[in-house]
């Protein structure tokens, strides 16, 4: 529908796939429960991981509770009400 060849997408858990994730990938994104425990710690293990190519993105889908503005690699959030974006850079 998109027009976008060589998608993979995959719908796990982020703390069971993060070890055993054997690919690279240009964009990830996350949308967990926003009352998960460890939400917080997500930006840090995916992009420990090793799991994105260098200048690849990972976009995190979390609550207003949360700021990332911080993050070394945080480089834009989209607000959307209370849902908002936060978009890191490996």
């Amino acid at each position: 529908r998109l027009g976008l060849a060589n998608v993979t997408a995959v719908h796990s858990n982020v703390f069971d796939f993060l070890p055993i994730c054997k690919e690279k990938f240009d964009i990830v994104f996350a949308d967990p429960p926003y009352a998960l425990e460890g939400l917080d710690t997500i930006p840090d293990k995916v992009l420990g991981a090793g799991i994105l190519h260098p200048g690849c993105w990972f976009i995190l889908e979390h609550g207003d509770e949360y700021s990332f503005t911080a993050h070394p690699n945080f480089v834009k959030e989209r607000n959307y009400g209370r849902v908002h974006f936060s978009i890191f850079e490996a």
